[in-house]
């Protein structure tokens, strides 16, 4: 069978704390790691300074997800537990999935630890036709695509 060919990158599907698809959402951002790089200054064995580049610490994204508004009021409900418990109240594993048209994952991303920093409502402007959005940002604490 030959390899599938990429597909667009048109929805995502969020699972947290093992509930399955608490959203499907239209763009997610923050798929991402960095290693921060220190330069240490030393000097060499003719006396000059030479600077080397050392891996400093690990940092990763907040994950940010928007998605129409509809009547599940999950992604509140999460954020919420935050301001009433506080973080580590809210803390969760979770999975973020890219899907096809018919539903199916074509990737998979886990976060470790996820807790929702901020949450954003839809602009409502009765002038507008566009879709409410509303947004949701994730901080976590390791990322690993399976």
């Amino acid at each position: 069978m030959p390899p599938k060919e990429p597909r667009p990158a048109s929805r995502f599907r969020l699972d947290i704390g093992g509930k399955e698809g608490i959203g499907s959402f239209r763009e997610c951002t923050g798929l991402d790691s960095e290693t921060t790089v220190i330069e240490h200054t030393s000097i060499d064995a003719n006396g000059n300074p030479v600077v080397r580049k050392v891996p400093g610490p690990l940092k990763w994204s907040n994950i940010t997800l928007k998605r129409g508004v509809d009547e599940s009021a999950d992604l509140w409900t999460w954020r919420k537990q935050v301001l009433d418990e506080g973080p580590d109240a809210a803390r969760v594993d979770g999975f973020i999935e890219l899907i096809d048209y018919n539903g199916s994952p074509i990737a998979r991303w886990k976060f470790l630890q996820g807790w929702p920093t901020k949450y954003t409502g839809a602009s409502l402007d009765p002038k507008s036709s566009d879709v409410a959005v509303e947004e949701i940002q994730i901080a976590h604490e390791g990322l690993d695509r399976e």
